[in-house]
């Protein structure tokens, strides 16, 4: 599967490159300089587009997903914890459309037990809405704090606005995201993950 990645050059997003390659899948994502591209291709990225620009018209052309990881620049590698840049979700919303691309995974910088107050803030629930009700095959995922640690392969998964409190690594967000690309399970669900002990396969099981 071609996968276009925003915030590939992010945390998580270079461990997406990495699993998607080990996977069989090719990758695409975006970076500021040529240097920049040059150590995402090296992280398994098949092509790498180098823009300073939030456009995406023509850049998904063959894909057949997106990932998009939100509170990440979607261009450069820094990850700051923005707010998300709604306009730049929108317009990768509608290249999609214009694409035909029908599988949209969204990793929101929503957290699972985050109050209502904080999801207001900014409007952080806003494009997960929006991703829901645009026609994709959509999978939500609010990761709990995001931490630098060895993946172990193993999450705690429950309903996305339920009180899940714990960290998880990078490594682990992105295998989630990657495994749920292809997984039934993971189909039209909106989730919080966290680490645990349950294999993320055997967790998907438990949203049917």
């Amino acid at each position: 599967m071609r996968v276009f990645v925003f915030g590939g050059g992010g945390d998580v997003g270079e461990h997406v490159l990495r699993q998607l390659a080990e996977r069989g899948h090719e990758s695409v994502t975006m970076a500021e300089t040529q240097n920049r591209a040059e150590e995402l291709r090296m992280l398994g990225a098949s092509e790498v587009v180098v823009t300073k620009e939030k456009e995406f018209s023509g850049v998904l052309k063959g894909c057949e997903a997106i990932v998009y990881i939100a509170g990440a620049n979607p261009i450069a590698g820094e990850n700051k914890n923005i707010l998300v840049d709604h306009q730049a979700v929108i317009r990768s919303v509608e290249a999609a459309q214009q694409e035909n691309i029908r599988r949209f995974i969204y990793v929101s910088p929503v957290h699972p037990d985050e109050s209502d107050e904080s999801k207001e803030t900014g409007g952080k629930e806003q494009p997960e809405e929006l991703v829901k009700r645009s026609g994709f095959i959509y999978t939500v995922i609010r990761p709990s704090n995001s931490v630098s640690k060895p993946g172990k392969g193993n999450i705690a998964i429950s309903p996305a606005d339920s009180g899940i409190d714990d960290e998880i690594p990078y490594e682990d967000v992105a295998a989630v995201v990657v495994e749920a690309l292809e997984s039934q399970e993971a189909f039209n669900q909106s989730f919080g993950i966290a680490a645990g002990e349950t294999p993320i396969k055997e967790a998907f099981r438990s949203l049917q």
